[in-house]
């Protein structure tokens, strides 16, 4: 089981958590329950974390992966407060995210779906009910709203997992997350579990996805610190979760396109730097934080 990835997106969440209330982006108090040693970080607290971070040569990417969970928050709540038709969740290689616990998406959305590793979810399922009088994980579990769909992506479908489990309805309309996961893969598989995940949800399906920007490779300095981005993609492949796809903003609008999904909005973390640090009196420079990532938002076709 390969988990570093999740475990390090966790710790970053658990960062967030750890700011006073009026100073944070988000609140996830199940992250510190995903990943071993969080007690190093509740006793360093908010700013020793930051500190830690940063002497370790990586205070970029607190902002930066901040930013992304906010953002797909935001995302999912603007579906769920539209209130318009029924909808269901549908996170891909899930890791160790608590959206379906966190958020209030209830009544808008029926169900949420996590799709990933056995391994990971069994793991995440423990540590879940591990966590003492959280009323919210056990009604969520045992209710069936948040359901664990275990798959090998090397070698099963999306589409034929999706369809198999009892429950699940091809005519609900979805939100489908897939954050952080595309750097991992070949464009090809990419294209495969795109491709499949059309056969399953229906038109006017919200599809939330990122990428990492070939500028990453080509100009680093685009995306923030050049020593930063470099260092961040290392230690990647120092976990055996290397990078291997990147791509340009044109670039991935075609290529969704011909999968059959239209492109709404592509955004970076400086975009955000103003809509959700400033207000906080978080006052961010872009030479403080990496913007390796884009954001998009995608209505399939």
């Amino acid at each position: 089981m390969k988990d570093g990835t999740a475990q390090g997106v966790a710790k970053v969440r658990h960062y967030e958590s750890l700011h006073e209330p009026s100073k944070r982006l988000y609140h996830d108090p199940y992250a510190q329950h995903m990943y071993l040693g969080s007690f190093v970080q509740r006793w360093l607290g908010e700013g020793g974390t930051r500190w830690l971070y940063r002497v370790c040569g990586f205070e970029g990417i607190l902002d930066m992966l901040s930013i992304r969970t906010r953002w797909i928050d935001d995302e999912i709540m603007k579906v769920a407060n539209d209130g318009k038709e029924k909808q269901q969740l549908i996170i891909l290689g899930a890791g160790y995210d608590t959206r379906g616990f966190r958020l209030n998406l209830q009544p808008a959305f029926e169900c949420v779906w996590e799709v990933d590793q056995t391994e990971v979810q069994t793991k995440k399922i423990r540590n879940l009910r591990q966590i003492k009088d959280d009323v919210c994980i056990q009604e969520r579990i045992d209710s069936c709203f948040v359901r664990y769909i275990g798959i090998d992506f090397n070698q099963e479908s999306i589409d034929e997992k999706l369809q198999s489990s009892e429950g699940y309805s091809i005519h609900t309309p979805s939100v489908v997350t897939l954050e952080g996961v595309t750097q991992y893969l070949p464009k090809d598989s990419t294209a495969e579990t795109l491709t499949a995940l059309k056969k399953v949800v229906p038109a006017g399906s919200i599809l939330l996805i990122t990428y990492v920007d070939q500028n990453v490779l080509d100009d680093p300095i685009q995306c923030g610190s050049p020593n930063e981005v470099k260092k961040t993609v290392n230690s990647a492949s120092m976990v055996g979760e290397p990078w291997i796809s990147f791509w340009t903003p044109d670039e991935f609008s075609s290529y969704v396109k011909e999968l059959g999904y239209n492109v709404m909005s592509d955004s970076i973390p400086y975009d955000y730097i103003e809509k959700y640090l400033t207000p906080l009196g978080r006052n961010r420079e872009k030479k403080e934080m990496l913007a390796m990532e884009h954001f998009v938002v995608a209505t399939i076709e």
